[in-house]
């Protein structure tokens, strides 16, 4: 006998299969789903009065989290960076090209106390010259500048506590660093002693020095003296009584003049201890 060949199924007839499995669950989810809408509408039928308030209770919950949600952009303001600080500290270093200036930056180098500092302006030589003279009155003033030869130039300069400078720069080395060589300084000094205190004012008195005169006694004092003639030199004798100071002053060569002067001993190795002074 011949052996019957395979049968096999036609796709046509699973698909039909499928199509009439599948109608029944189709009908049964619309059945359904009407169930559900007659259900919804009989519901809100009986109670829609009632649960009115309850629905807009719901949505106004969910309105009032929208505005919460608005104040996410307040966030980037509160992290905006606050200002950044100043910048401090001293002002780079300026290197003036004329000797009259120059002279003038080194002197306030000196005064502010700084070693670092003057050591931009002056050698080292010059340095040490600055050195043991103390921290000065940085109101300095530029008298006269005269070349001096070599290719320097030499400044006179005063403060305001009659402290005498002379500076000599190097003209090849102006508006660089290092051009201050060579330095002389007569600082104001206060003597302990009534005699020597006032050999100091005329002293003062003959290099024309107004700023120390008046250090060393007041404005009227000093002014009373400057304009007339000072002697070349002077012989002194001081006579205490208590706390002050009579100074008799007999200028030279004779006949130069006669001077007394009034001393607060109170103030001797200070200024303004001189608190009178006339021509005899």
């Amino acid at each position: 006998m011949t052996p019957s060949p395979p049968l096999h199924a036609d796709p046509r007839d699973a698909a039909r299969t499928r199509t009439r499995h599948q109608a029944p669950r189709a009908s049964a989810v619309l059945t359904l789903a009407g169930v559900l809408t007659l259900a919804l509408l009989g519901t809100a039928a009986c109670g829609g009065k009632k649960d009115d308030p309850q629905t807009g209770a719901t949505a106004s919950t969910e309105v009032s989290t929208a505005p919460s949600a608005s104040t996410a952009p307040s966030t980037p303001a509160s992290a905006s960076p606050a200002p950044q600080p100043t910048s401090g500290g001293d002002k780079p270093p300026s290197f003036p090209t004329s000797a009259k200036d120059y002279g003038l930056a080194t002197l306030a180098a000196f005064a502010s106390g700084s070693k670092s500092r003057l050591d931009l302006y002056a050698n080292q030589a010059a340095v040490a010259q600055f050195m043991g003279h103390g921290k000065p009155d940085s109101q300095w003033t530029n008298l006269a500048c005269e070349a001096v030869g070599d290719g320097q130039t030499a400044c006179d300069y005063r403060n305001a506590h009659g402290d005498d400078a002379r500076l000599t720069m190097m003209n090849t080395q102006l508006g660089h660093p290092t051009a201050t060589t060579d330095v002389f300084l007569n600082r104001t000094q206060y003597a302990s002693a009534a005699n020597q205190y006032v050999t100091d004012f005329m002293a003062a008195w003959q290099d024309g020095n107004k700023q120390r005169m008046t250090r060393y006694s007041n404005s009227a004092v000093a002014g009373a003296f400057l304009g007339k003639t000072p002697p070349t030199g002077t012989q002194v004798n001081a006579v205490q009584s208590g706390s002050k100071w009579t100074v008799e002053v007999t200028g030279l060569p004779l006949g130069s003049g006669n001077w007394t002067f009034t001393v607060d001993g109170g103030k001797l190795g200070g200024g303004n201890a001189i608190t009178a002074g006339k021509a005899d």
